[in-house]
């Protein structure tokens, strides 16, 4: 007579669930700081982009230091920023194209030249209206807004 055995399927046993989940919470525990790692080494990384940066930047002021050292350099800046003039030197001044000054004021202009158009208005007087224009639908023509021709204008 044989003897049959049975062969029975193996179960999970007390030893294998301890140790899948002293895995389990092993990854857990070092999940956290290799993600703290991985975000220093990035910080770490902009951190040297910066100070390089930063190094240039020092290097560029060292030499416009130096450039600013040099009374040369320094004369030549002041002739051209300043308009300063050595003694003795002659200085010519081109004042626009036919020779005519161009005279400059912060005061707007009350009239115009035909075809010129006048500055500006105020924004308050816009909003105003732009106001009036919604409301009627019409455009609004003041008659401030229309182009003048001043008094000694050229016929």
């Amino acid at each position: 007579m044989k003897r049959e055995t049975k062969l029975e399927r193996p179960s999970i046993n007390g030893r294998l669930v301890v140790l899948l989940s002293a895995i389990i919470i092993l990854i857990l525990m070092l999940a956290s700081p290799v993600r703290d790692l991985v975000a220093q080494r990035a910080r770490i990384t902009a951190l040297k982009i910066q100070v390089q940066q930063s190094e240039k930047q020092v290097q560029l002021l060292r030499e416009i230091q130096l450039k600013w050292n040099d009374p040369e350099f320094i004369a030549s800046q002041a002739r051209a920023r300043l308009h300063y003039v050595m003694p003795g030197e002659i200085v010519f001044s081109v004042i626009g194209l036919n020779a005519d000054p161009d005279v400059t004021s912060n005061s707007p202009a009350t009239t115009a030249w035909a075809g010129e158009p006048l500055p500006p208005q105020p924004w308050y007087k816009n909003l105003y209206d732009s106001w009036l224009e919604a409301d009627t639908g019409q455009k609004v023509v003041n008659e401030n807004q229309t182009t003048v021709i001043r008094p000694n204008a050229p016929k």
